[in-house]
């Protein structure tokens, strides 16, 4: 009888083992993942950051150009003195939006993140608030809601009403490696943005 129990210890060791070898060996796949996710962010903050240096020289802004810690860049084109934009106000501005890159692509740094896209060329609009068919051509946003695109929103709270600012977003604050409709992964956006009221 104890010969059984013993053996019957050892089976259960075993029969404990491989049962729990399986998570074992997602976790060690799980590590692999998170370090291939890790790199391709990293190597996607290079592109976008190489990316949006390129516009600011060929554009002449570089020195008119502020950094968050972020990674977006704004470039005050007009500064405005009315009330500044705070989370929960609601806020009416005109904006462009413009591609600065198609998506990530080996231009840039050699590595493919992501082959971008020729449909859609750097400096195409992909939205305007003149669409809306509003009398203004614009449109109301409340600020800090969490459905506007990071990048949007962080530069939309650094602004005041009768501000106008170019805020350039990588693609990290934008879409992301997702994308969206009309929007390739990876791709590093432009916004000309004015405030033209703040409530």
């Amino acid at each position: 009888m104890k010969n059984f129990l013993l053996r019957s210890r050892y089976w259960v060791l075993a029969a404990g083992l491989l049962l729990t070898a399986p998570a074992f060996w997602s976790c060690n796949s799980q590590s692999s993942f998170q370090k291939n996710l890790a790199e391709r962010e990293n190597t996607l903050k290079i592109i976008d950051e190489d990316t949006i240096q390129r516009y600011l020289q060929r554009n002449n802004l570089t020195s008119k150009a502020t950094r968050t810690n972020s990674g977006l860049y704004l470039v005050s084109l007009v500064d405005g003195n009315g009330p500044a934009v705070t989370t929960g106000k609601q806020v009416t501005l005109k904006y462009v939006g413009r591609f600065l890159s198609n998506g990530a692509f080996p231009g840039s740094t050699g590595y493919p993140a992501s082959p971008g896209n020729s449909n859609y060329p750097a400096g195409a609009i992909f939205d305007n608030s003149a669409d809306n068919r509003t009398p203004c051509g614009c449109v109301v946003f409340t600020a800090g809601d969490p459905a506007i695109r990071p990048g949007f929103n962080e530069g939309m709270l650094l602004m005041r009403k009768g501000d106008r600012k170019l805020l350039l977003l990588p693609s990290r604050l934008a879409y992301g490696q997702l994308g969206s409709v009309g929007i390739p992964p990876d791709s590093a956006l432009l916004f000309d943005v004015e405030i033209l009221d703040v409530q």
